[in-house]
C-alpha cells in the first residue's frame, strides 16, 4: 500500500514550496526528495538549499528526514 509523503522545499528556514506524492516507502521518498532538490538547483542554484520529508499517517505528519545541498 502506498503512503502520502510531503516534501517541503526551503531556503535556509524559509518555506519556498511544498508538494505531496503517493509513494511505496521511505527509500522511494528519499529518491524523490533528491530529484526535487536537483530540479530546483538546475533552475536556480540559490533558490532552495534543503528538502524536508514528512510522512502522513492519517492523523499527523511525521518528520522523516532532510536532503541538503552542501556547498562547502
Amino acid at each position: 500500500m502506498k503512503d502520502i509523503y510531503s516534501f517541503v522545499a526551503k531556503k535556509d528556514n524559509t518555506v519556498v514550496d511544498c508538494d505531496s506524492y503517493l509513494l511505496e516507502n521511505q527509500e522511494e521518498a528519499g529518491y524523490m526528495a533528491n530529484t526535487i532538490l536537483c530540479n530546483y538547483l538546475e533552475v536556480n542554484e540559490e533558490g532552495v538549499n534543503k528538502i524536508e520529508i514528512f510522512k502522513y499517517d492519517n492523523v499527523n505528519f511525521m518528520f522523516i528526514g532532510t536532503i541538503e545541498n552542501v556547498t562547502e
